[in-house]
């Protein structure tokens, strides 16, 4: 084991994590505001993943094509949280875990029926080229996910902090009774959160898909075990915890990788977890939600 390998997997853990907080900033968010762990949030990576693929065969850019995928998943997670998981709310919350395991269960299915079982490529004409940086090869495919990820988990924080909408989320999540009584609209909040956190995560599976094959239960095989540990290390419902969370657990899997082979590298992130849950039960930011 040399010092570059070294090097090139906490580079590589790095550019993975970036995505893996994308992924956790929607959970996160979701919890949050709404209290609602979406056990169906890797069905929207995966979901967001065929979309590119589907504009990319249509001749556009899958980046390009991001900012309205974004805005189709949005709007079918507004739809969802209104048609199913709003009238759960009133009962026990094991009741609206168990609607969002049924939509995994309904989506994982209807993707498999629309495009087929079999692992399927995105492949752009550049996708192998790289850039040498201090020694280590890192493809541009993999710069570009995690610059892209940063960026708009930057721009959520920001969103989430400084507009109006975003403080009314906040204000929702740490107290709705308190935030009814002052005007806000919490059902309403509660609907755009939903919609919000489901297209950071086809955001994020439009961004991997080059650099991925996707199958309909790819989100829950690679990407929902990691998302949940990320969440719990950083805070249920912290947004900058995520973040951070994310370049951690990446950074680790890709030590883990190299010290046990890519086969056991989410080994690692298991291991964290428990870690995490018996000495950290309430995360880095000591149950801090912001």
């Amino acid at each position: 084991m040399t010092f570059e390998l070294i090097v090139q997997a906490v580079l590589l853990g790095l550019l993975q994590g970036g995505v893996y907080a994308l992924v956790a900033c929607g959970l996160t968010l979701i919890y949050g505001v709404m209290k609602i762990v979406n056990f169906a949030h890797a069905e929207f990576l995966t979901l967001g993943m065929y979309l590119a693929m589907a504009a990319f065969h249509l001749g556009a850019s899958p980046y390009l094509a991001a900012l309205p995928i974004f805005g189709a998943v949005a709007v079918m997670g507004a739809g969802i949280q209104r048609l199913l998981i709003r009238p759960a709310l009133q009962h026990p919350q094991i009741n609206q875990m168990l609607i969002t395991i049924g939509l995994s269960t309904m989506m994982i299915g209807a993707m498999q029926l629309i495009w087929g079982p079999n692992n399927q490529v995105l492949k752009l004409e550049w996708s192998g080229e790289s850039m040498e940086l201090g020694g280590v090869r890192l493809t541009y495919v993999r710069l570009i996910s995690f610059a892209s990820a940063a960026a708009i988990a930057a721009m959520a924080w920001w969103f989430l902090k400084h507009t109006r909408t975003g403080m009314a989320m906040r204000a929702a999540s740490q107290n709705p009774q308190s935030a009814r009584l002052m005007g806000i609209e919490v059902m309403r909040l509660n609907m755009i959160t939903f919609g919000v956190g489901t297209g950071l995560a086809a955001l994020a599976g439009v961004l991997i898909a080059p650099a991925f094959f996707a199958n309909p239960t790819f989100g829950t095989d690679y990407f929902i075990l990691p998302a949940f540990v990320i969440v719990v290390l950083g805070t249920m419902g912290n947004f900058a915890g995520a973040l951070i969370g994310g370049l951690i657990i990446g950074v680790a899997e890709g030590l883990g990788g190299l010290v046990f082979g890519p086969a056991l590298r989410q080994l690692v992130s298991l291991l964290l977890f428990v870690v995490v849950l018996l000495f950290l039960p309430r995360g880095l930011f000591k149950g801090k939600v912001t």
